[in-house]
């Protein structure tokens, strides 16, 4: 039994003094280290550099080129076959010239025979002054006129001395119906521009303006505003026209787009800077600008903008940055 005891006792102090060896077997815990002190970069701002230029605060229309004097052409009698058309466009007509006819088959020689018959009519009417003959003169009369209508109803003269703005393109046999437009006849010397105008106040008759025609500038003349038309009880009221100086557009342009612009006011040399970047706050304007190193907020007093751009009265000079962003 002391045996036994002896033995426990030794395993144990063995087994004490292996735990307390086995402790050297594990690293030694490392030091933590302090983090590391980053400097914050420097804030980079976009801007924009002031400077002088001449602005423009302006009103912008855009409009159509019109004749103010132009006449269709068209036939009024009947559908039928187109035999030729005798004008271009660019072609200079006199009242009358023939524009355009139809096919008449052997109407052409029905008319002749038919003069010919009332001729004959006529004659036996003058010779027994019978009311037979009375009646079938006035049959024969009839039927020529009824003839003729329809001759005439297949050709087309020109209602006025002019400049044949449009023709429309067909080939000789294809039917065609009556008061469908075949050609357009302007007075090249009578071209204005007629827009449509949302607020009378903006312009005045007589105002002066420039019209942009295919990149061709022109100088105009308002003569017809939204506060005409309403007093004239049109049915545009919103009417406004513009009439060309010394030099007009061609022919060729009418029915093309025309920009019309008034200048409202003007600022030569002034300091200038995109609209937006000019910041509000109740009735106060600045713009943040980089000085220094530093971004400050500087007071300004605004002039003429325009839709990108505004003048600098005070509060910034030319050269100085504005902050973008």
């Amino acid at each position: 039994m002391a045996k036994k005891q002896l033995i426990r006792g030794v395993a144990g102090l063995a087994a004490a003094v292996t735990m307390l060896s086995g402790c050297y077997f594990f690293p030694e815990e490392e030091k933590l280290l302090d983090p590391p002190t980053i400097a914050p970069d420097e804030v980079a701002y976009s801007t924009f550099t002031a400077r002088n230029k001449t602005i423009e605060s302006t009103i912008n229309l855009t409009g159509y080129v019109r004749s103010r004097t132009e006449k269709e052409c068209y036939f009024t009698g009947y559908t039928g076959r187109i035999k030729n058309v005798y004008v271009r466009a660019g072609d200079m007509v006199e009242e009358g010239d023939l524009i355009a006819e139809m096919n008449v088959g052997e109407l052409e020689y029905e008319l002749e025979i038919q003069g010919y018959k009332v001729q004959a009519a006529q004659l036996r009417y003058n010779s027994t002054g019978s009311e037979a003959d009375r009646l079938q003169l006035e049959i024969e009369q009839s039927t020529l006129e009824m003839y003729q209508a329809e001759y005439d109803g297949a050709k087309i003269f020109a209602p006025m001395s002019g400049q044949v703005s449009y023709v429309y393109k067909i080939n000789p046999g294809t039917e065609f119906d009556p008061y469908k437009v075949i050609a357009r006849i302007v007075d090249p010397g009578d071209l204005y521009v007629a827009a449509s105008c949302d607020d009378d106040r903006l312009f005045a008759v007589g105002d002066k303006v420039t019209v942009t025609v295919d990149s061709d500038v022109y100088d105009a003349t308002v003569s017809y505003t939204p506060k005409e038309a309403k007093a004239d009880g049109a049915s545009d009221t919103k009417a406004l026209y513009a009439e060309f100086g010394s030099s007009s557009p061609t022919f060729a342009y009418l029915g093309s787009l025309a920009d019309i612009k008034k200048v409202k006011a003007v600022s030569e040399n002034a300091v200038v800077i995109p609209k937006n970047l000019i910041k509000t706050d109740g009735g106060r304007s600045y713009v943040q600008i980089y000085e220094n190193g530093e971004k400050l907020d500087r007071d300004v007093t605004v002039g003429i903008t325009n839709a990108t751009e505004a003048e600098i009265v005070s509060g910034l000079s030319a050269g100085e940055a504005v902050i973008i962003r």
